[in-house]
């Protein structure tokens, strides 16, 4: 049982290892001429699981288990793509965080709903180029593509996509306007 508990313990600090790496990537700005941070986030994630398993295989150089790297690699991966998904990009992306930020800075007499939602469409979509911006990360992510005549449309892999996400709605019940599964307002 000590055994599998210093196992445990090993893994448990290689894991931390490899987050520490990962966030001096980031700091150090490794990867930033990739323009997406889901994107650079993931690829930081597998230089550190490849940086953790190198120091992994040199640390336990005279052990016999050669599944310790791979177990550390996988570990760091998975861990942190699990905190780039639910931090950076979350404060990245999220439209509730946008709100939040509003409703601090309003903080002190408060703010209507209606001021609210002007405060997000005028700041958020408009000021900030929301819809610009995902048209542009959705182009170099390959989803769609700008026609000639400036249309937008999706492509195979855009098609692929949201298959696929109507799928993963249709299993965790998620709000089925955001996949097109719902009556939604027509737009022009």
């Amino acid at each position: 049982m000590t055994g599998y508990l210093r196992q445990l313990a090993l893994l448990a600090f290689l894991t931390a290892f490899g987050f520490v790496v990962y966030l001096l990537l980031f700091w150090l700005d490794v990867g930033s001429s990739v323009g997406i941070l889901f994107y650079r986030g993931v690829v930081l994630a597998m230089g550190a699981a490849i940086l953790t398993a190198v120091a992994t295989a040199w640390l336990s150089r005279g052990s016999e288990d050669r599944s310790l790297p791979i177990a550390a690699a996988a570990l760091s991966l998975s861990f942190n793509i699990c905190f780039l998904v639910l931090l950076p990009v979350t404060v990245d992306r999220s439209i509730s965080v946008y709100l939040l930020s509003t409703i601090e800075q309003h903080q002190k007499a408060g703010i209507k709903p209606a001021a609210l939602q002007s405060a997000f469409i005028d700041g958020y979509v408009l000021d900030m180029g929301a819809i610009d911006r995902r048209i542009d990360e959705q182009r170099r992510s390959g989803n769609i593509v700008v026609t000639p005549q400036g249309k937008v449309q999706l492509t195979a892999q855009g098609k692929r996509f949201m298959d696929l996400s109507r799928l993963v709605a249709r299993v965790f019940k998620t709000d089925p306007r955001f996949v097109g599964t719902a009556a939604r307002k027509p737009s022009a």
